[in-house]
């Protein structure tokens, strides 16, 4: 430990301030931004922009890949995401929990789809479904007709919160009774 303050007093003054006063700085900022949580060297975009009108999720999905990623994206964002990976299971935790704030579901999935689950939940609380499918060929085969919104497995981030912020508000805006 004394060689490197050694180094340190009888190096140069172009070592002093080129090498060390920088590398000083950049670890006085890094302790500073662990100790008060914020993100002075942050590199990147912002990761919410705005609140979400959304905290308790329910995620039905029989992909365990699909259901990894959405939990690791949504739980990055403060979102606490319980996980089902079928329509009875998800139905069985709606009972038992009731204060989901939004539930998202694939419409393909086994002993119950997305759409079943829909038109039981319809008037309880949002449900958004989602497919690998295209908008266009769902709503062709009638599917989204009990449902508060829809997105595609292979749409954006940002377009998936985008469409479950809209389900959200909008049915919190035709049901201002059941939410508070």
């Amino acid at each position: 430990m004394s060689s490197f303050w050694d180094l340190i007093i009888s190096s140069s003054l172009f070592f002093r301030l080129v090498v060390f006063l920088p590398f000083i700085l950049i670890v006085s900022l890094l302790i500073f931004s662990y100790v008060y949580r914020s993100r002075i060297l942050y590199f990147g975009k912002q990761i919410v922009s705005r609140k979400l009108p959304f905290s308790q999720l329910l995620l039905v999905d029989d992909d365990p890949h699909v259901v990894k990623f959405f939990s690791y994206f949504l739980g990055k964002r403060g979102i606490d995401v319980t996980v089902a990976s079928d329509g009875e299971e998800a139905l069985g935790l709606w009972k038992e929990n009731p204060s989901f704030d939004v539930v998202i579901a694939d419409i393909n999935m086994p002993k119950m789809g997305g759409v079943d689950l829909s038109v039981t939940l319809y008037d309880y609380c949002p449900v958004v479904l989602m497919s690998g499918d295209q908008e266009e060929t769902v709503k062709e085969r009638g599917e989204l007709k009990k449902c508060h919104g829809y997105f595609c497995k292979d749409s954006r981030g940002q377009e998936f919160l985008r469409t479950v912020s809209k389900a959200c508000e909008s049915w919190n805006h035709e049901h201002p009774e059941k939410r508070a």
